[in-house]
This record gives C-alpha cells, structure tokens and sequence, in this order.
C-alpha cells in the first residue's frame, strides 16, 4: 500500500458493494474492506486508518451502532454513514451519537464521494494534531471553510480564521476581544461543553446552536482539543462547522416523511368512514326496518344486543376516524379540534382536562396546526397510558412570530436524565425539530411531567395536507 494516500475503510455486508467500491477507489486511496464491524474493528486495530465509511443497515450492528462504538478508542478518523434509506431516526442518530461527518444515500456518485473524502482527510489531519497541522498546513487554517480557532485558557480568541470571522461577523481586530462564550445562545450548554474539554482530552463534533454578533441563530458542529505544553494546558485549538442548512435539510426530510404519512392517515381515514362506516349504518337502518314491521322481534333479546353491538362498533369507528384526522381541524381550526379531543377523552376516561387557549389565537399553516394537534394528541396519550394521570393541563399563548405550548399532568413523572425516552416523546422530539421548534421537558417521579414547546410561526398556505 502506498503511505502517501489515503487510508479509507468501507464496511458493507453485502460483498458486491464492497467490490464496487474497491473499484471505484483502489486506484485513488488506499481501500480496506470489511463485511461486519468485527472485521472493521481488527482492521482499525492494525492500520491507521483516516476515513471510516459504513453501510447503515447491517446484521447485529448498525452502522450508527458500530461508529458510536469505536469513538472512544479511535476518535480520529472521519466518520462517514452510506445507506439507501432516509428514516428520521437514523439521521439523528447518525448525527447525535455516531457523530458522523456525512450522511449520504444510496446510489452514490463517485465523483462527489471522492470529494467528500478528501475533506474529511484534512478534517482527519487536524483532528490527528491540530498544532502540527496548523503549522504544517496553514492553507486550511485560511482556505478552510470550517471555522478554525485558537483559545486561551480563559476561553478567550488568540486566533480565529477568515471564515469564521465572516460566520461570527467579527472584525479581525475584535477577535482577541472576544470570548467562546459570548457565542453561545444557551449559557449552560457552553458550561457543560467546557465542563467536557476541562475533564477529557477532547470534545469531538458535539452540536450546539450558537449566535454571531447580528444575533442570528447558527446550528454549528464543535469540536477542539487541549493544547499541552511541558504537561500544563497553555489554551485550545479547534474546529466549528456551520451546519445550518444541513439542518434545514434535515427537517425539510423530516417534515416531508412526515406529511406522506400524513396524507395516507387520512386516505385510510376517509375510506374506512367512507366504505366501512357507510355499510354499518346501512346494517343498522335495516335491522331498525325489521323491529318495526315485526313486533317480536323489536323485544327479542338476541336482536337487541346485536343492535347495541353494532351501534357501540360505529360509535368506535367514528373514534378511530377522528384521532386519524379530525375534521374539526381542517374546517374549524386547532382551537377547536384541541377542545373536541380533550372532551373524547373526558367522556370515554376518568380524566380532567383544563384547556386554555386565548380567544386571538391564530389559524396556522395546516401542516403546523396538524404537527401541533400530534403532538398533544401523544402527549395525552402518553399521560394516560403511562402516566396514569387524572388532571391535564394545555396552555397555549401567541407571541409576535413564536408559538407558546406548555402540556402538564399529574401522572408518575420519571426521571429525565436516566430514563430512556420511548417512541411517543421521540415522535414528538421529531415533530418540534422538523420545525425549528425547541422543546424543554421537565418530570419528577409521582409529581408529573411538563412539557415547555416553542414554535416559529409559519404563514398559512391554501394548499394543505387535508384538502
């Protein structure tokens, strides 16, 4: 193998992809391959390996799985996830515990995957010694578009590269003047960042949303290590990297999955109103016919729990029809959809709702009244079914361009930092995201839970999910 190239390890259970690669590859870089992360895992081992590209779905182990598992004992090399499908979940876990450089889908174009190697190589070389790299190749310090720093031990700028002078909006004569801190929207996410750097060697691609000096909201990657000199850490060096329209991105995917399963929620819904709904009530009118020219059978016993029955069946469907899509909300608004749900449920459950929502609330786009009804709509759920709550409380209010949503109940509460989050608070952690939402979650065990959510509003559209 030639020691000046790239050394680049693809994972793939599948031998004809690995095949393809190596053909596509081999003559650029030096290309290991590996079926299972076992086998990737010996190979990291014995070569020192610059980009990690691996495919998603795989027997035993993710690709997420498998990147997130060699972090700690190999957190150098770039990591890269490769797959042919886009669910939501993997995404953010790609992003959030993977901490994967790229996300790409299947088919790839080779030309553009070669490019994305070759940067995540000088990534790698300033991950590998950031001083070196600086002084060895300070093209990237001012070529980069990453944002490129230098920190003293207070936190303070020493040095800050063009581009992150023109993403922070910082003159270059400002940059000493300037702290890490003053960058950061959220005080508390800057002291835990920091609390990480102080304690380990490094922090590594940890998301953070930040601000440059006009206040506008940047989602960034970070990462930085501890500058050592004679065994005492004189500063820090690292790395941000703008990822905001990768976000947006991001949630526009999410928010399209979501609105396609939307779409066929409420096909389903009206065709089983439609058709199933119909024939019942067409069963019923005749059964009513039969008791009123016969009678007997108006007391027979049989007839009548079938007549209940049936009746209880069409009431149930109705249910059904509605938590698939309200119609309320299309024709009414979420005002009125949200007091139709919550009084469904008082009158089917041992539960009290108190529902506040001020009488200049505004109609929404639909696609955000609907994630709004969703998400209180599993919030209930949730209360009840887990929870075990008898008391819930909706309070919405409209700011100038925000949404403000607080949900409570008095239910079992759990613990949020050790309890692991099920599929109901991750759909809507996945809702609120898709909007540029942010949501706070606070619960105490056998007090209750809160939920604190604010929405950007979006202007209405005539066009919507339900017409």
């Amino acid at each position: 193998m030639d020691r000046n190239r790239i050394n680049v390890l693809y994972i793939d259970d599948e031998p004809n992809n690995l095949i393809s690669f190596r053909a596509n590859f081999r003559t650029m870089y030096n290309v290991y391959t590996a079926q299972s992360g076992e086998e990737g895992k010996k190979v990291l081992d014995n070569i020192d390996i610059n980009v990690v590209i691996t495919d998603q779905r795989m027997p035993n182990i993710t690709g997420v799985q498998f990147l997130e598992s060699i972090i700690k004992d190999y957190p150098y090399p770039v990591r890269i996830i490769l797959t042919g499908y886009s669910d939501i979940e993997t995404v953010i876990e790609a992003i959030n515990k993977g901490q994967v450089y790229r996300y790409i889908l299947k088919p790839f174009d080779a030309q553009e995957l070669k490019l994305i190697i070759e940067n995540a190589y000088d990534l790698y070389l300033f991950r590998k010694n950031s001083k070196e790299a600086l002084n060895k190749y300070h093209h990237l310090f001012e070529n980069s578009n990453d944002t490129i720093f230098i920190l003293d031990v207070h936190g303070r700028f020493k040095e800050m590269n063009s581009s992150g002078s023109n993403l922070f909006k910082i003159r270059k004569e400002d940059v000493p003047e300037t702290d890490l801190i003053s960058l950061f929207i959220n005080r508390d996410e800057y002291k835990k960042l920091y609390g990480s750097l102080v304690v380990s060697e490094s922090v590594i691609d940890r998301p953070v949303k930040l601000k440059n000096m006009n206040k506008e909201v940047l989602e960034c990657l970070f990462s930085a290590s501890k500058i050592v000199e004679n065994g005492i850490v004189t500063g820090y060096h690292g790395m941000i990297r703008d990822i905001t329209k990768q976000k947006e991105i991001e949630n526009l995917v999410i928010r399209t999955i979501i609105e396609t399963q939307e779409t066929e929620r409420t096909r389903f819904g009206k065709n089983l109103h439609d058709g199933v709904g119909s024939m019942l009530a067409s069963i019923k009118v005749m059964l009513h016919k039969l008791t009123i020219k016969d009678e007997q059978l108006k007391e027979n016993p049989q007839l009548k729990n079938i007549f209940n029955a049936l009746t209880s069946t069409i009431v149930e469907m109705r249910n059904v029809c509605f938590n698939i899509m309200p119609p309320s909300l299309q024709y009414l608004g979420l005002t009125s959809s949200i007091v139709d749900l919550c009084m469904q449920y008082e009158a089917s459950m041992s539960v009290k709702f108190d529902v506040n929502i001020p009488n200049d609330f505004p109609r929404l786009n639909a696609h955000l009244e609907l994630a709004i009804f969703r998400i209180a709509q599993e919030f209930i759920n949730n209360s009840l079914r887990h929870g075990k709550a008898t008391n819930i409380k909706l309070d919405f209010s409209n700011h100038k361009d925000k949404i403000h949503i607080v949900l409570r109940d008095n239910g079992k509460g759990f613990n949020v930092n050790s309890y692991p989050l099920g599929l109901g608070i991750k759909n809507i952690k996945s809702r609120i995201q898709s909007y540029n939402g942010e949501i706070k979650i606070n619960s105490t065990p056998t007090v209750g839970t809160e939920f604190e959510i604010t929405l950007p509003k979006l202007n209405p559209i005539e066009v919507t999910l339900m017409n």
